[in-house]
């Protein structure tokens, strides 16, 4: 086993990674100056600087990888880093919230791995190796995964006794029980099942930036055309509106299944006795291990069409301290199944499996509040239209948000169990977030004074990944779920309380 409590360096050839990241990060801060030079012109002697700039970047690099060292304590990870302004970082074990392994084209390239480490209290990466050996990494990982465990026995063992159809751990923490793997047939459906109108339009942006070349070569084709041909180009130009049409929604597909391939690329997500384990990527892969005990909450979505192809996408979300109030780390699972999602959530919410405590929804009123907010800007058109096209066009606009937001309205729910919380909204795009009542963090009633007149109001469940709110919410069925979590929070806090001597 690789020893770690000595202090030790990255693997040598971490020098040429950390040089591509000194480099794209000089990039990313000087893009202003090299665009002013780039339209003012390059002068020969400005090619000069180039060798001495790279010359700088590496020389930083190697001292930035001669100083940075790191080794594990009995309760910290410590880190030593820093050029002019020495740093020396302690992250305690019970403060890890995740632990992922990536592998960019560099890593792949030198057979390198890198690490990353996220904590609870921190808004980026509270430390990221980027060229250590597999099998180091691999160490490092499962010791400070299980040193976080440790930290936190009492909330594993509470954990694992809500937990009993778990699988068993295998020898490296998991039994390599397949959750979701991803063949060629199963990427092509989840590629399918992207948004392909967002992506086309992507595309047209990114060809936009890109191809003044060929606009300007198309332009010079024109220009050399007599009038009467580009009259009659002009004339003929209607005929391609569906064909146009077609190649745009076409684009739209093709870059779906692009981007689909580059993410989840030889997907593969196994499940143990401790959490889940994922790994994805085709540039960059990337593995996640996620233990049940630090999943603040999930979110299944889908759209009418993954419906049809019989899976949704699940996300797996994690606490980060943020000024954002929804950033959280996120694992994301494709294709998930009705057998898969049984599977999830007969481990981490087992209580679902008993009746209902409460099933909660929105006052009636709030449908005519979201119809109204719908169709009251189709009001604009009688500015720009003729009064009979403006009342003919709100008309038809009532009429299709009058059915949508009955939709929508009908789709909102929220059910409550002895410990879990799912709230359900929307019916094209649908989703549905499960939260444990022992992980909350408080509990908010929101109110005005319009809804508090009228025994109305917001419940708001705060949680270590961002909150969720459930709108519209009678005042005393809103106290007696609220009563209900916070005595399952107090409940959860007594168990887990250590005793004092």
């Amino acid at each position: 086993m690789t020893d770690f409590s000595t202090p030790r360096r990255q693997h040598p050839l971490g020098i040429a990674i950390i040089s591509v990241q000194f480099l794209v990060n000089g990039i990313r801060a000087a893009w202003p100056v090299l665009i002013g030079i780039t339209f003012g012109g390059i002068e020969g002697y400005m090619l000069l600087g180039i060798p001495i700039v790279l010359g700088l970047i590496l020389a930083g690099a190697v001292a930035y990888y001669w100083r940075f060292k790191y080794r594990l304590e009995d309760e910290a990870l410590v880190v030593e880093r820093g050029l002019l302004q020495r740093e020396r970082l302690l992250i305690p074990f019970d403060r890890i919230q995740a632990i992922q392994l990536f592998q960019g084209p560099l890593q792949q390239l030198f057979g390198l791995t890198g690490l990353r480490v996220d904590t609870a209290g921190s808004t980026g990466n509270e430390l990221q190796l980027v060229a250590i050996g597999k099998s180091e990494a691999e160490s490092l990982r499962q010791r400070l995964a299980s040193n976080s465990q440790a930290e936190s026995k009492t909330a594993t063992e509470t954990s694992e006794q809500s937990q009993p159809n778990a699988p068993a751990n295998g020898p490296d923490g998991f039994n390599r029980q397949p959750l979701v793997i991803l063949d060629a047939k199963r990427l092509i459906k989840v590629g399918l099942s992207q948004n392909h109108l967002r992506n086309a339009f992507l595309g047209i942006a990114i060809f936009g930036s890109i191809g003044s070349p060929l606009e300007s070569a198309i332009e010079s084709l024109f220009g050399a055309l007599p009038s009467a041909a580009i009259l009659a180009l002009s004339a003929l130009s209607v005929l391609l509106i569906v064909p146009g049409l077609v190649l745009f929604l076409l684009s739209g597909v093709v870059i779906s299944l692009g981007l689909a391939t580059f993410q989840y690329f030889r997907y593969r997500s196994a499940i143990g006795s401790e959490g889940v384990q994922i790994e994805m990527g085709l540039v960059r892969r990337n593995t996640f291990q996620v233990p049940y005990s630090k999943v603040h909450m999930t979110v299944w979505k889908s759209n009418w069409l993954k419906r049809q192809l019989g899976f949704e996408t699940l996300q797996i979300r994690q606490a980060q301290a943020s000024d954002q109030a929804n950033a959280s780390l996120r694992v994301f699972v494709p294709a998930m199944e009705a057998q898969n999602r049984k599977v999830v959530e007969g481990i981490l919410y087992p209580d679902m499996k008993e009746p209902e405590s409460f099933v909660l929804s929105p006052v009636r009123r709030f449908r005519w509040v979201m119809w109204l907010a719908a169709w009251a800007p189709s009001l604009l058109l009688f500015a720009a239209w003729s009064p009979a096209a403006a009342w003919l066009g709100t008309a038809a606009w009532m009429a299709l948000t009058g059915f949508t937001t009955a939709k929508r309205f009908g789709s909102l729910q929220l059910r409550a169990y002895a410990n879990s919380v799912v709230l359900e909204r929307g019916w094209f795009w649908r989703s549905r977030t499960v939260i444990k009542m022992d992980q909350l963090q408080g509990i908010q009633w929101r109110r005005n004074v319009l809804l508090e007149r009228r025994g109305v109001g917001h419940i708001t469940f705060h949680t270590a990944a961002g909150p969720k709110p459930f709108v519209y919410v009678s005042k005393h069925e809103a106290y007696a779920l609220r009563n209900h979590a916070i005595n399952r929070m107090h409940s959860a806090h007594s168990e887990n309380a250590q005793p004092a001597f």
